[in-house]
């Protein structure tokens, strides 16, 4: 007994200290405010209608209905108390990065033991790609954490003989709070559903399905935009060689001792495979056949789930090796964790940024702040100048709402986020610059939906006033983006 006490404090004083780690690696530089990228802006633009107006709803009646509001209304509480700037909206991201580590710690303990949780937890507190997502404003960080929380509640839930209503209305609880940071949310009640199915099969009685056959519905026509066009794009879709590549290319260490532990699970009977491979197949599935664009992200909301059976996988290796000695283990899992820190997969020091794009080039990150500056002066320097854009988040979070005055892109009706005008040809382009004396056109080179011609005719025909490429001194990626005048001083 005494033994196992010490063993459960050795742990508990171990799990505080990556915690304290995990808290400094996802802090450190996060009060230098670098510029929001064009989806944290989104979350921005509605945290400060909440401030202004109490709901997230623009002036102009536009509201993304259930679509993340817990994401606007957090940020808004931590704006409230940090002011409305980058570091307040991106630091509950740095909360539930936090509250990961430990969660994967009480996920693991729990399905293997206090080792296999403390090596799973000190993997997710040195991972590059677990810091940089719990510093963005965005809900994928929650998400991860409440998937997590989602697994031990069912977990705890399955492997009871009763049906235990407390452990029913947890799981629940968290599914509800998931769905509400984003639609991704969704998916947990997927998982529960499979893993009742294949775990309980003697509960889906005939008051349960009936219940769920009430639910299901209910919460389908709550997020139906989302899942309407999650449904239209079946058959559509096939993102699995993106999805191939971020995995095996940038994590295949992970990925192949995941396989051994899978394959330890199954030598062992134990059912906790299908728990975790379930969130990790059924995420896998969604984001491959049915999402529209291919991110990171998309299936960075599962990755803890890799990390847990690679870790059982690694330590059923070092069992099977017997390498019982604890010097012996601490010095496997450092060796670990520094020949993949060799290949910059995991932050062996602080540092003030982490870029999004080291894994897969997917996200442009440019200065925007110090872009729309620039056109902020401009724009008191000339008035009655028109603002033109492919984008139309930037403009409302820099500048306002109602600031942009006509949107550049391949629509046919007005962009009712923002009430600007369409321009979806280079005729109707030209023509405006014919009727307006000055304005100003900030455009990307990446957006596809840029009438074609646009680009060029600029680059020809109009007044180069900026250019920028990047948000910090070194990226994987530089991602240029043009300010174009007509008729300025």
């Amino acid at each position: 007994m005494l033994k196992q006490n010490k063993s459960s404090l050795v742990a508990r004083i171990f799990l505080v200290v990556l915690i304290f780690l995990g808290f400094i690696y996802r802090l450190g530089g996060l009060s230098q405010n670098h510029s929001f990228w064009t989806d944290e802006e989104h979350v921005a633009i509605f945290v400060r209608a909440i401030l202004e107006r109490g709901k997230p709803v623009l002036a102009n009646g536009y509201t993304t209905g259930l679509f993340q509001p817990l994401q606007y209304w957090l940020g808004a509480l931590f704006a409230k108390i940090f002011g409305l700037n980058e570091f307040a909206l991106r630091l509950p991201s740095v909360v539930f990065g936090i509250l990961t580590i430990w969660a994967t710690y009480v996920l693991g303990e729990k399905l293997f033991n206090k080792r296999v949780g403390l090596l799973a937890a000190f993997f997710i507190t040195f991972l590059r790609i677990e810091i940089l997502w719990s510093r963005q404003a965005r809900p994928y960080q929650a998400l991860q954490f409440l998937f997590l929380l989602g697994a031990y509640f069912i977990y705890k839930l399955v492997e009871e003989k009763k049906l235990k209503i407390k452990y029913l209305f947890a799981v629940v609880t968290i599914g509800v709070l998931a769905a509400l940071f984003h639609g991704l949310g969704i998916v947990f009640f997927i998982v529960l559903l499979v893993n009742l199915i294949f775990l309980k099969p003697a509960w889906l009685r005939l008051k349960w399905i009936a219940g769920g056959l009430v639910i299901v519905p209910l919460v389908a026509g709550a997020f139906w935009p989302y899942v309407s066009n999650i449904i239209s794009n079946f058959g559509k879709i096939n993102n699995l060689y993106f999805y191939r590549v971020f995995l095996w290319y940038n994590y295949s260490l992970f990925v192949f001792l995941a396989l051994i532990g899978i394959l330890y699970l199954l030598i062992e009977k134990k059912k906790t495979w299908f728990l975790l491979s379930s969130f990790l197949v059924i995420q896998f599935t969604i984001a491959s056949f049915l999402l529209n664009q291919p991110f990171t992200r998309y299936l960075y909301v599962v990755f803890p789930f890799l990390i847990l059976i690679a870790s059982y996988g690694l330590w059923s290796a070092i069992e099977a090796a017997k390498m019982t000695n604890p010097l012996k283990t601490i010095t496997v899992c450092f060796l670990v964790f520094f020949i993949v820190g060799m290949g910059w997969k995991f932050a062996l020091f602080p540092k003030s940024y982490y870029p999004l794009n080291e894994d897969m080039q997917e996200i442009p990150q440019v200065d925007w702040k110090n872009i729309y500056s620039f056109i902020s002066e401009k724009l008191k320097e000339n008035p009655g100048t028109i603002l033109v854009s492919n984008w139309t988040d930037l403009p409302i979070w820099f500048l306002g709402e109602g600031s942009l005055d006509y949107l550049i892109r391949n629509e046919t009706r007005q962009d009712t986020f923002t009430g600007a005008k369409v321009i979806n040809n280079l005729e109707s382009f030209k023509s405006l610059i014919s009727q307006k004396p000055r304005g100003l056109l900030i455009i990307d080179s990446w957006d596809n939906y840029v009438p074609e011609g646009v680009r060029e005719f600029a680059k020809e025909n109009l007044k180069v006033e900026l250019e920028n490429d990047r948000l910090y001194p070194i990226q994987p990626r530089y991602w240029p983006v043009a300010v174009y005048s007509w008729g300025l001083k």
